[in-house]
């Protein structure tokens, strides 16, 4: 990430996306869009940052996300959506998933957690981040006795505990 970086808000609520884009641009480049089609378009290897929005009228936030990813961006996304999480969430390549509203704190905060882990450079630690995020989320969400019955929870723990057993190796190297 460079040193201001830029956002890509986007959101079929042309209102929510504008606040949004009001939040974080004292701090960071917006770029604005208000539906999947425009945020595609305004893709680039500019973008640092995207937030999100899952179900919009044109293409699904889980589509963009497709083809974000499929298309090699490096850059960070954060899922703001009023959708709550379910278990589909754990096959997302995603970095956060927050549920609206969201709070100007809540925002800014998970934008700075990124930046913080973004300095570190890692793969490795940032699907650790990714992996805590999502069984995050989905703890919010579902009691964990509900969750622990399910294989797609069963799965980020078993990768948690791989990935936090490799980082604890290597720092040990």
């Amino acid at each position: 990430m460079s040193a201001q970086p830029t956002i890509l808000v986007v959101d079929d609520e042309r209102e929510l996306a504008d606040l949004y884009a009001m939040w974080v641009g004292e701090d960071y480049e917006v770029v604005t869009a208000y539906d999947g089609t425009t945020a595609l378009e305004r893709m680039s290897d500019a973008i640092d940052v995207v937030l999100l929005d899952r179900h919009m009228p044109d293409i699904t936030g889980d589509r963009v996300l497709q083809e974000i990813r499929a298309s090699d961006y490096d850059c960070w996304v954060i899922m703001v959506t009023a959708v709550d999480p379910g278990l589909d969430i754990v096959e997302l390549d995603l970095d956060d998933y927050v549920t609206k509203p969201v709070t100007r704190a809540q925002l800014t905060r998970i934008i700075e957690n990124l930046r913080v882990q973004s300095r570190y450079g890692d793969d490795d630690r940032r699907e650790l981040e990714s992996i805590s995020n999502k069984m995050e989320t989905l703890e919010d969400e579902h009691s964990v006795e509900e969750l622990t019955d399910t294989e797609a929870y069963q799965r980020l723990e078993s990768e948690l505990k791989e990935m936090s057993d490799s980082l604890v190796e290597d720092l040990g190297e």
